[in-house]
């Protein structure tokens, strides 16, 4: 097969007072229709490894060494007006965040436009129709007059990839396409990318952590760790064999098991309890409309959480997992039905005693970095609840408790000076965890809390809830699309789908033998390391 991509002694640096060497003598070349997959943590410099191959690097960022050659020609050499022409006709980029990279104020058909040659308005709209029933999109007709908060995440990804194969491009580099996707989507999203490439005979070069996922897709794998190749490899031997003490590392994470089975949970004493929730909202009514409808997000729900016990909810998006766990903080409004913690009914308390109860209850949301306040000092901001639902505590007192809290989440007490942006991603979460732990809370609900993770870190954030709940026998509600997670984590689940629970139990009999034909689908979806 003849190499389309090569990339040789490549090396970046940022440009600053120690000149900041970030990508160190990387090596690796892919075939024509082939997909090659880069692995690593977060900050291993594969992102701007991609973005060194299509030219859109920062301009504090330079190329002090190496070459990148694509169809015999080195891509470091040419001006930025051919450099052009090789992005809209040969190379194309799937962005990491869709949300982030469609403009919110264009409709999808007005951002399609600008991947088409200009033709006629009528074949134009015909190009764009098909180009995203190419991409599974059936109703396209309908999807192209929307604007980008109106599709889902799995909709928004599929629009980012009608828009990158627009031009039928030899090389698509995918930057984590499927990161915080549900698992029925993700599996969408990859058989699609299967069949792009067999159809356009098209390259991929794949970014992920997942190494699930890698299996499914790649031919071959390049590990990267701390801006270097540490292996380069054919992917079933990669995975059969892996050679580097990191790759093992990776490997070992990747199935998260954990260290005790909870056996010490109290039966009979309940933390939590739902009964009959229902959350519907009024959706937009027609001008002829008699009758106002409504949405049933959550839809006569129950359930039920033990002391030091974990209950999962699992679905995918849109299902009504995290309007529960809204209802529950008191963050949306409850249609019907009861919410009891530590027997009391939160959704009949008012004013003082519903904040001096609050303390007993807390979340840990999916995104650590949106959550914290960028203008704060971490001792600060986990400070803060103490100030409004401690206010008894003295100086000395809340000193002493946020040094015990941070140190109890695995970081230093110089941590307590800096700034969420001087954190890596499982740090902040960390961070996001001590501000809830300080108030010594009876029930936490985790949402979504290791979705956009690396495995090593996601598989220390969950090492850390263990331990907290061996130790103080905290109850979870852990919220998340991955049912193989939560296999792992949970002692009983909650399977939704459009707002119902279709099954709850123990979680080892919903895994092992469940005979709902939605949660088999959710099961049959999540990759597995070939």
């Amino acid at each position: 097969m003849s190499k389309l991509l090569e990339v040789k002694n490549l090396y970046l640096s940022i440009e600053s007072e120690n000149e900041n060497k970030i990508l160190k003598d990387i090596n690796f070349s892919i075939n024509s229709s082939e997909i090659l997959s880069l692995i690593g943590e977060s900050g291993s410099g594969k992102s701007l490894t991609a973005l060194s191959i299509i030219r859109l690097l920062e301009k504090n960022c330079r190329i002090k060494k190496g070459k990148i050659i694509f169809n015999d020609t080195d891509l470091l050499s040419l001006e930025e007006q051919n450099m052009r022409l090789i992005r809209k006709n040969d190379i194309s980029m799937i962005f990491q965040e869709p949300m982030r990279s469609l403009n919110p104020v264009m409709s999808i058909y007005d951002q399609l436009l600008e991947a088409h040659e200009k033709d006629s308005r009528k074949k134009i709209k015909r190009k764009i129709i098909e180009n995203l029933i190419s991409v599974g999109i059936d109703d396209a007709s309908r999807v192209i007059d929307l604007f980008p908060h109106q599709l889902s995440g799995g909709m928004k990804q599929r629009v980012m990839i009608a828009m990158a194969i627009a031009c039928k491009p030899k090389l698509l580099i995918a930057d984590e396409p499927t990161t915080s996707l549900d698992v029925t989507i993700q599996k969408q999203v990859l058989d699609l990318l299967l069949e792009l490439r067999n159809e356009l005979n098209m390259s991929i070069l794949f970014i992920t952590h997942d190494l699930a996922v890698a299996s499914q897709i790649s031919d071959n794998i390049v590990v990267m760790k701390e801006g270097m190749v540490v292996e380069n490899s054919e992917s079933k031997k990669f995975f059969e064999n892996p050679k580097s003490l990191y790759s093992k590392t990776l490997l070992a994470s990747s199935s998260y098991n954990r260290k005790n089975n909870f056996t010490n949970s109290l039966k009979n004493n309940s933390v939590l309890k739902v009964n009959n929730l229902k959350v519907y909202f009024k959706e937009k009514k027609s001008f002829i409309a008699r009758n106002q409808d409504y949405k049933k997000a959550v839809d006569d729900i129950s359930i039920s959480i033990d002391a030091g016990a974990t209950h999962a909810i699992v679905g995918e998006s849109g299902s009504g997992k995290t309007t529960i766990a809204k209802a529950i903080m008191g963050l949306t409004e409850v249609t019907d039905g009861d919410i009891r913690i530590l027997d009391k009914d939160i959704l009949k308390m008012e004013g003082k005693e519903k904040l001096n109860f609050r303390k007993n209850y807390q979340m840990i949301f999916q995104d650590p970095f949106s959550s914290l306040n960028p203008r704060m000092r971490v001792g600060s901001i986990i400070k803060e609840g103490l100030s409004f639902l401690k206010p008894y505590m003295n100086t000395e007192e809340t000193n002493e408790c946020l040094k015990n809290v941070i140190e109890n989440v695995g970081l230093e007490e110089s941590s307590l000076y800096k700034y969420p942006h001087q954190f890596s991603g499982g740090q902040r979460q960390r961070i996001a965890i001590a501000r809830v732990l300080v108030l010594d809370p009876k029930l936490l609900i985790c949402d979504e809390p290791t979705s956009s993770l690396d495995v090593t870190v996601q598989k220390q954030v969950l090492d850390l809830l263990n331990e907290i709940q061996t130790k103080n026998q905290i109850s979870y509600l852990f919220i998340s699309h991955d049912i193989n997670l939560v296999a792992s984590i949970s002692d009983t689940l909650s399977v939704m789908y459009q707002g119902k629970i279709v099954e709850s139990g123990k979680t080892s009999d919903i895994i092992n033998n469940t005979s709902n034909d939605y949660t088999k689908k959710l099961l049959s979806s999540v990759p597995q390391i070939l």
